[in-house]
Formats: structure tokens, sequence, C-alpha cells
């Protein structure tokens, strides 16, 4: 049966979206063959849709790998996008089910009526080590954690899933190589995204650069709640300033991500279709 489906990205994250509908008894072997970028679409993940009893939408996300993580959000981004495409009577807001909760999504439309930026209100963290998760007695706050003979000043919170983020000044070739093993570390029951940070300064105030290594996906071009969680965790160390959008780069390309004096934190940034089809 042939399944409809819309290829998006955020930033070079790419997803597969589609409703539930047309796409029945979805497992993990499916998922990883149509997110092969050789024999199947080709994806970071594939996204399905769905609604509840009242009937706002729900996306649940389905990594290349098979995983089922809480949330994503540049796909939360794409997601919205596709739903605001599609029902011009939308208008500038919808509101998402995902796996982290109801999630706010206003849509930013261009001359031609599509939705070209989403902004997300990510809500506020997570620290307390049993929900993150974590194994720890205490929040990590640039805790000093080893992982493959580094010590690393390392944060741990989620923003709808794990992340543990770091500030420390590491060549590149080290962190390719702790991305990974901090990613895997059984510290991390649950399996976490890492972040490996670096704030800029510049004449209009900071900006973060951000390398994630993502739970299901590996290296990304993109992951907009490990961008989140960087500046929450930036804000939190007296890094970054609260109150105001931080221009975000991740190799993809950037986010502006605005953490409010009550931890709140908003994520704006594009959604872009790429093609749609059947398969």
């Amino acid at each position: 049966m042939p399944m409809p489906f819309v290829k998006l990205h955020g930033l070079g994250n790419d997803f597969v979206v589609a409703d539930a509908a047309a796409l029945p008894g979805l497992d993990p072997d499916r998922v990883r063959a149509l997110c092969d970028r050789h024999t199947g679409i080709g994806a970071d993940g594939v996204l399905l849709h769905t609604r509840d009893p009242d009937g706002r939408p729900r996306m649940t996300v389905h990594n290349a790998d098979g995983s089922v993580p809480e949330m994503c959000g540049n796909g939360l981004r794409c997601f919205a996008k596709w739903l605001g495409d599609a029902d011009p009577g939308l208008g500038d807001r919808v509101a998402v089910w995902t796996g982290a909760g109801l999630l706010d999504c206003a849509l930013h439309r261009g001359a031609d009526g599509l939705v070209a930026e989403v902004t997300v209100a990510m809500g506020t963290a997570t620290w307390q080590p049993a929900q993150v998760p974590v194994l720890a007695d205490a929040p990590l706050l640039a805790t000093p954690f080893e992982v493959g003979g580094v010590v690393l000043a390392l944060s741990a919170l989620a923003t709808g899933n794990p992340h543990a983020v770091t500030f420390d000044a590491l060549p590149q070739g080290e962190v390719r190589r702790l991305g990974p093993l901090l990613s895997t570390d059984r510290r991390f029951p649950a399996g976490v995204n890492a972040e490996f940070a670096r704030v800029v300064a510049t004449a209009d105030g900071p900006m973060v650069h951000v390398d994630v290594f993502e739970r299901g996906c590996g290296w990304t071009q993109a992951c907009g709640t490990g961008a989140t969680a960087t500046v929450l965790a930036g804000v939190r160390l007296g890094l970054l300033p609260a109150g105001r959008a931080i221009p975000t780069r991740l190799p993809g390309g950037w986010l502006r991500i605005a953490v409010g004096e009550d931890g709140a934190a908003t994520m704006r940034g594009p959604a872009v279709r790429v093609f749609a089809g059947t398969v």
C-alpha cells in the first residue's frame, strides 16, 4: 500500500512526516528502512501524526535507528510547518502534543503564506538527577565527570529528553571521540544527547557554537532540544544572559534561543519542505 509522505528539514536535520493512518504497524525495522539514505527515503527520523480525543495534533518521533525519543525540537518545527502549510486556517499558532507534553508553536509565514520559521515554547528544564535521568547524588552543574579518560565539567538536564552539556575547550578530535562515549555512558540509563559548546563574545553580545551527538542519530546537523539545553545550562552557570535571544550555531545553521527570567525557554528557527511523494 503506497504511503504518502512529506520530507522536511530544520537546519539539515531531516524528517519523513506522515499521517499514522497511512503507516500502520510501524516497527523499528521499517523505520530504519525508510530512513536509510541509500535504499530508502533518507532521514534522521520519522514523525508520525495522530490526534488526541479533542482533535489536537500529536507528534510521535521515531529516530533513524528505530528508537523513540521523548521529543525533537527540529522535528517539532518541521511538524508544525507541515500542519500549518496543509491548513492555512490554523493562522499563526498551533499546539502539538509530544512526549514532553503539549507545546505551543508560533508559525511565522512568508509572503507566499507558507510557514518559513517556527518559534516553540520549550518550557523549563529539569535538573533533578532522577528526572534527567542520570545516576548522581546531586544535580550536575559543571560537575567533574570522567569519560574516556577525560574529566569534563558537565551539566545534566532534561528539556523533554536528556542532555549532557560541557563548555570545556576541547580539540575537535577529542569532541568526536568523546561524543559517542558520553552518549552511551552507563550513568545515563536512558542514554543522553551530548553537547559540546563554546561561548563566543561579539560586539552584539554572546553567541554559542555547539556540536551535538544525538541518541539514535549520532552526530547531527542540528538538534533543537540540544541547542535549548545548551543555552539553559549557559544561563544557569552564568555564562549567558537571560532575557535575550542567544544566536546558537549548529553545523546546519542558526537557531535563536531565549531564556526568560522564569527559566522558560523559546526556540526559533527555520523549517523547510524538501519534497513530497509516496513510498
